[in-house]
């Protein structure tokens, strides 16, 4: 009963042994989740953690080992929960093909997307009304087949370039805004877990950098989708659309509530973080580093979004203050989940109770709601076999919640008043080459990056001090990452310049020079801190 891969086994069977299935039919078992995981989004392998699209499998799984510290319940029960796997059954498989809406071209697409959505609408329509509707909008099911965490980044920008190309303005900027939301709610649940867990302050220096080095593919995602929807925002306010406004308005501040300051304030550091090297910058045919074309899509969304974002801070502050959370109440900036899947694998699991609250879907924990919604949120780790410790750590977290809002909040309105622009000075990096001779007064008077910044696994560069010691594999890791602004191959390894001199240095309004670079990684240097790179004759 515990053996996962023994259940999947006979629960595909259920749907493929049919009889009077078609060979046709038949052969298609496996192939949606196979050609997913070709395309680059395999999960990775996380040792004691469930890292997958929501597996009925494993659902079944947990509902044997909870039967099993409890009871086990009657027919009802057991048909009452053979349903919900059913309905996750076809929701993956939903999941999974709607990644394959636009195959057959951009112009497919929307048609295809339209059937997704009937079959998911005949799903609840004709499911008991004791099941939860777990996903309504077929659109959050491109976001939610793309959330397990996997080993490459490269996936994730291509899709959003599909995404972009293939669907109408409206359905582009439904799936963007859920695309926001859900990326937005996954990085404050990493914060959440850092403030209740590790005992670190929200405001904390560390926790700061760790964040902003740490979330590239994430911070970078959410710049694809803010884009469409702040240009949606702006059109909605300028044609007195308030319902809308305030829709897109709630999706925009939940996507900058993980860093507010950074994405409302920093914008000039923003984009270097959200740079990924390897990604985004590439040798042209002269040799020379260039932005490779997902590079040049991504600073002109960087270029857009900060335009927009100086434009709409006021209008954004105006409406923000109709999202603070209030005691008593839900609030999306308390929602804690690792990914998308996750989410609903805790509306699933609670059908195994049958008081649960069925009203309510993936959808609806990413809008403000009552004392109702709040219950239902917070009672999906109420299960009799949770450790109460393990509950608490999960708890809804309202002061949380609030603080997440000030911080939001109070950078709209720095920025709407003006304050954020000329408040602080942010440095700049020069690039000197090793005949420091040659650099002008300014780039000479800087003083060196700090060794702290740089990490090697170049025994050879460490021991001449000038960087910091780092395992092969980690390092190999952390440029796979983004974790880096540059990174260069030596004869004796790697070389790594870390993004965290972005907020300790140049946020603080100081000025550093990097000497004796090799020139294709200064190139790649200038392209992924563009703005922020002076002159070396300056």
């Amino acid at each position: 009963l515990l053996d996962r891969p023994l259940l999947a086994r006979y629960l595909e069977d259920c749907f493929f042994t049919l009889p009077g299935l078609p060979p046709d039919g038949a052969r298609l078992r496996g192939q949606l989740e196979a050609v997913h995981w070709a395309r680059g989004f395999k999960p990775r392998e996380l040792p004691g953690m469930h890292n997958d699209l929501v597996d009925p499998a494993e659902m079944m799984r947990r509902a044997f080992h909870l039967w099993g510290q409890t009871r086990w319940p009657g027919r009802n029960g057991r048909v009452r929960y053979a349903h919900t796997l059913f309905n996750l059954y076809l929701l993956r498989q939903l999941a999974l093909l709607v990644m394959r809406a636009w195959d057959a071209g951009p112009g497919d697409a929307g048609a295809r997307l339209a059937q997704t959505q009937e079959v998911l609408d005949s799903l609840w329509k004709l499911g008991p009304a004791d099941q939860p509707p777990l996903v309504r909008d077929a659109r959050w099911l491109i976001p939610v087949a793309q959330s397990p965490g996997t080993d490459q980044l490269l996936p994730y920008f291509e899709v959003a370039e599909e995404i972009a190309a293939s669907f109408a303005t409206e359905d582009h900027v439904a799936i963007q805004d859920a695309v926001v939301r859900l990326a937005g709610g996954h990085l404050r649940s990493y914060l959440h877990y850092y403030v209740t867990q590790k005992g670190m302050d929200l405001d904390d220096a560390e926790l700061v950098l760790t964040t902003r080095k740490s979330d590239a593919l994430d911070f970078s995602l959410l710049i694809h989708g803010l884009v469409p929807l702040l240009e949606a925002y702006e059109r909605a306010v300028q044609d007195g659309d308030g319902e809308r406004r305030l829709a897109l308005a709630d999706a925009i501040c939940q996507g900058v509530s993980p860093d507010p300051e950074l994405f409302i304030e920093r914008a000039d550091l923003l984009g270097a973080y959200t740079m990924v090297e390897h990604l985004f910058a590439a040798a042209d045919g002269d040799g020379r580093m260039s932005y490779t074309p997902l590079g040049r899509r991504h600073v002109r969304l960087l270029d857009e979004y900060e335009a927009r974002i100086a434009r709409l801070a006021r209008p954004l502050h105006e409406d923000c203050r109709r999202f603070e959370p209030t005691e008593g109440a839900y609030s999306p900036y308390g929602v804690l989940f690792g990914h998308a899947s996750g989410l609903i694998e805790h509306m699933a699991f609670k059908t195994l109770q049958p008081d649960a609250d069925t009203r309510f879907g993936l959808e609806d924990a990413f809008t403000a709601g009552d004392a109702g919604k709040l219950a239902w949120v917070s009672g999906w780790r109420k299960l009799p076999h949770v450790d109460p410790e393990v509950a608490k750590l999960y708890e809804y977290p309202q002061r949380f919640a609030e603080a997440l809002f000030a911080r939001i909040e109070r950078a709209l309105r720095r920025r709407a008043e003006g304050a954020a622009d000329g408040a602080r000075r942010t440095g700049r990096l020069f690039i000197v080459p090793d005949d420091a001779s040659q650099a002008g007064p300014q780039a000479a008077a800087a003083p060196d990056l700090p060794v702290r910044y740089v990490v090697s696994s170049d025994e050879r560069v460490v021991t001449a001090g000038k960087a910091v010691a780092c395992e092969p594999a980690q390092l190999a890791s952390d440029r796979q990452e983004g974790i880096f602004v540059v990174s260069y191959e030596t004869s004796g390894g790697w070389v790594g310049v870390t993004k965290d001199f972005l907020t300790e240095v140049l946020g603080a309004g100081q000025d550093a020079k990097i000497v004796g670079l090799p020139e294709a990684a200064a190139q790649s240097l200038r392209l992924m801190c563009r703005g922020l790179v002076g002159s070396a004759d300056a």
